[in-house]
């Protein structure tokens, strides 16, 4: 059988298409993995599609998928979509995927092993799907079940939610640091609950960013009301090595009711004063909030203010394709 991948967004390999592959070339089949709505799709005779998701504002593509694939509004070849941005309950083994198995061969770039040692997560946030998609924590795998082994260098793309929620995660880190890997805490690790033992942790480890090129830790500051906790947090990293630049801080903009321009300002300047990176993370994406974002990772926010960059500079240095983010408000 011919067997059709569809990545829709997402800048790193996808898990759960790596084992969908995984799983039919065990059985002899034919796999092609696309990123995106691209050509080889119509050229390519499949028998299955699967179609995975991150993403809610990408499942609009999803029609244009089905147009492109099912022409006429036929039923044949069957599409199956998933993915946190489609469905929180589907899963693998609902469509025969049993297999744990990672196949790395359609990102042939890509140098890091990927992969989890916990699921789920301890806290239950308003915002955040994990609780609903995961449940609890549980365990998952070891730093030596998800390196690839020789000859890939010993870097490790960890997607943990909430890598310290889980009882052996002192071992995983003894894993880490013992074996001599980098490892990139994708997801972030929990400031607000880091106890001098756990930035110790983080300290003692070869931590980096995505790409494994800069250390980086990754952090998030999701509601003012946590500002106490989190710079105790930050501070505690700070106490065991970790320096201020090499923490990025996610912050969630456009949330909470109420919330101002002035409220995101604070935060913003609270982090940069810390010597951390802020990165704002718009959880919808009006015009407002993503110049915010793009003023702050762009690092004007250094050289202006918020408001003389909006009105001189957001239509010069980021003229929009999108159509939804043309007509920047006064």
């Amino acid at each position: 059988m011919n067997i059709l991948l569809v990545q829709i967004d997402g800048n790193i390999p996808n898990i759960a298409l790596m084992r969908i592959a995984s799983h039919h070339r065990d059985q002899g089949d034919n796999v092609l993995l696309v990123r995106g709505v691209k050509v080889p799709m119509l050229t390519f005779q499949a028998d299955i599609v699967y179609v995975s998701l991150i993403f809610e504002r990408s499942a609009d593509k999803v029609a244009l998928i089905r147009d492109q694939i099912q022409p006429g509004g036929g039923d044949e070849p069957p599409i199956i979509v998933g993915g946190t941005g489609w469905s929180l309950t589907s899963k693998l083994e609902d469509f025969g995927i049993t297999t744990t198995q990672h196949d790395y061969s359609d990102y042939p770039d890509f140098r890091q092993s990927i992969g989890f040692t916990q699921r789920g997560c301890r806290l239950k946030c308003s915002f955040c799907v994990v609780p609903t998609k995961e449940g609890g924590v549980r365990e998952s795998s070891t730093i030596g079940d998800i390196w690839r082994g020789e000859p890939w260098p010993k870097e490790i793309l960890l997607l943990d939610n909430d890598f310290f929620g889980q009882p052996r995660w002192r071992e995983r880190i003894v894993e880490i640091r013992d074996g001599g890997f980098k490892v990139s805490f994708n997801q972030g690790i929990n400031a607000r609950f880091l106890t001098d033992e756990t930035a110790e942790a983080v300290g003692s480890v070869d931590y980096r960013d995505d790409s494994m090129k800069v250390r980086r830790v990754y952090t998030a500051w999701d509601s003012k009301g946590d500002e106490k906790r989190l710079f105790t947090g930050l501070e505690r990293l700070v106490r065991y090595g970790v320096k201020p630049d090499h923490i990025m801080v996610y912050m969630l903009i456009g949330y909470w009711k109420g919330e101002t321009a002035a409220d995101r300002d604070y935060r913003r300047q609270k982090l940069r004063d810390f010597g951390a990176r802020p990165y704002p993370m718009p959880f919808v994406r009006t015009p407002e909030l993503v110049g915010f974002q793009r003023w702050v990772i762009r690092a004007y926010d250094k050289k202006s203010t918020w408001q003389e960059w909006k009105a001189n500079n957001y239509q010069r240095v980021y003229p929009s394709k999108n159509r939804e983010l043309r007509g920047y408000p006064d």
